[in-house]
């Protein structure tokens, strides 16, 4: 059988064949198809298949279609549905044309099929729905009456330790992804033609190259400020400049119309640097003295770890607080991390009012810390005076870099990931051993589950502990940053 055409790369070609074209070959340093998979990634994808395998118990007759090798499967699958197979399929496989999708649940309704997608989010969301159309249009085409068609999520009303039938709630989308599947037919033999030819199919400049895994070896080769940097360029604008053949952010006219953040930009590029707005030291001046740079990290897990939690309810597990009497001059380190094995949050909270009494600002980096203060406020209304007095002491460190300065090597972002190198091209997280948030909260989702060993535990809580601390202590140098610009 020739290479297949899976549901992720039929939805990516139909928007981009050039995107489609690339997953396929899967040419040699194509990072969509060569970047390692992060803890964070791969825990993700362990809840998604367990809740896959949580879902087939609620048909306890199903019987699963086991083969690995997409043509076996299918070959297994046709075998089962012959008259008098099995009443329910699990990951029934179809090909079509070269197309190849497996439906999650399979249930025989006399001459017709009940189709179920099993999704681990709670809210139907477009894309999920696109999946479920994918899979609804390849069966229909493999000859199969789909009677209905539906998304099996995660229940926003289950709780730890409730029986597993109560997690799932099925929301029926047969009319929309009929719809969509409609939608889909159109692109049934492009897509094939675009993702089988020779050579790439020429690329097109559309909203979804923003963020584009392909981009930079794309549309955006040889190009280190694209105009999609600029913030907030809506595609009527996009497609103006397309039209003037501008591309480069140095190469839009003057006379052309942005917003005053977007012309800032503009300068920052043309200049080669920074631009610093008036006001900037006006507002690094609103930070009360003594300061403490605080940042959390928190864990959500589709399946709740711990009594009274639901599905992805985002529990602060730890935090790092570096206390400031003076720009740079760090005069006291405080930190606290959770026992894996409970519900911490309220000795959190109680530690966190105790290392933050007294007076100064209490400086973060975007409105995550202000939100997480607010829920275990809402959590502990006992304790919401003293929490909610920590909020109105907040200082967002990155609202000033927003508003108030810009470095052409942010290439259009604030976030600390992006403003650090450009900044503090010195510090770095490479030499940690946890070196993004997504994989600190996989590592105590991991701890939680008991999948360490005491000594690993306590081992995994100085790695957390010092991501956590170089959260902060990039705070502090990226405020005496800065202040010297």
């Amino acid at each position: 059988m020739k290479q297949t055409i899976s549901k992720d790369l039929f939805l990516h070609a139909a928007v981009c064949p050039t995107l489609g074209w690339r997953l396929r070959a899967d040419l040699p340093g194509d990072r969509a198809t060569s970047a390692p998979v992060t803890p964070g990634e791969q825990f993700w994808m362990e809840q998604g298949a367990e809740i896959g395998r949580m879902a087939r118990g609620l048909f306890p007759s199903g019987v699963l279609v086991s083969s690995r090798n997409v043509a076996d499967a299918a070959a297994q699958t046709q075998q089962y549905m012959q008259s008098g197979g099995p009443h329910v399929l699990f990951e029934a496989a179809f090909v079509v044309d070269e197309y190849a999708a497996k439906a999650d649940v399979l249930i025989r309704q006399g001459d017709t099929w009940r189709l179920i997608e099993v999704k681990s989010s709670v809210n139907p969301r477009p894309e999920l729905v696109d999946d479920l159309a994918y899979t609804l249009l390849v069966l229909s085409k493999a000859g199969l009456t789909i009677s209905s068609a539906s998304l099996l999520l995660v229940s926003k009303d289950y709780r730890f330790g409730m029986e597993d039938a109560k997690l799932f709630v099925e929301h029926d989308c047969t009319k929309e992804a009929q719809a969509r599947a409609g939608e889909f037919q159109a692109f049934w033999d492009s897509v094939r033609s675009a993702t089988r030819a020779t050579s790439m199919p020429a690329p097109a400049l559309i909203p979804a190259c923003k963020g584009c895994v392909i981009f930079s070896d794309c549309l955006g080769k040889g190009i280190d400020h694209h105009i999609l940097e600029i913030p907030r360029l809506g595609a009527k604008k996009v497609d103006e400049l397309k039209g003037l053949g501008v591309y480069r952010i140095e190469q839009i006219p003057q006379t052309f119309d942005l917003t005053p953040i977007q012309a800032r930009v503009r300068q920052a590029v043309i200049t080669g640097q920074p631009w610093v707005g008036p006001d900037l030291k006006q507002r690094l001046r609103g930070i009360v003295w003594p300061a403490h740079y605080l940042d959390f990290e928190t864990m959500s897990t589709a399946l709740p770890l711990y009594p009274g939690t639901a599905p992805y309810t985002q529990i602060p597990v730890q935090y790092s607080i570096d206390r400031c009497t003076a720009v740079g001059e760090i005069v006291s380190h405080a930190e606290y991390i959770g026992n894996p094995m409970h519900d911490n949050r309220r000795d959190l909270a109680q530690r966190l009012i105790h290392d933050l009494q007294g007076r100064g600002s209490i400086v973060a980096y975007s409105t995550f810390e202000k939100t997480t203060i607010n829920g275990l406020a809402a959590l502990f209304p006992d304790l919401a005076g003293e929490l909610s007095a920590l909020t109105q002491r907040i200082f967002d460190l990155e609202a000033v870099l927003r508003e108030s300065y810009y470095h052409p090597a942010f290439h259009g972002k604030t976030s600390v990931k992006s403003t650090l190198p450009a900044l503090l091209p010195g510090m770095s997280y490479a030499t940690l051993n946890i070196k993004d948030g997504g994989s600190a909260s996989a590592t105590f989702a991991y701890m939680a589950q008991g999948r360490y060993t005491s000594q690993q535990i306590e081992s995994l809580k100085k790695d957390l502990l010092a991501y956590c601390g170089q959260d902060t202590l990039a705070m502090v140098k990226l405020h005496q940053r800065l202040v010297a610009a």
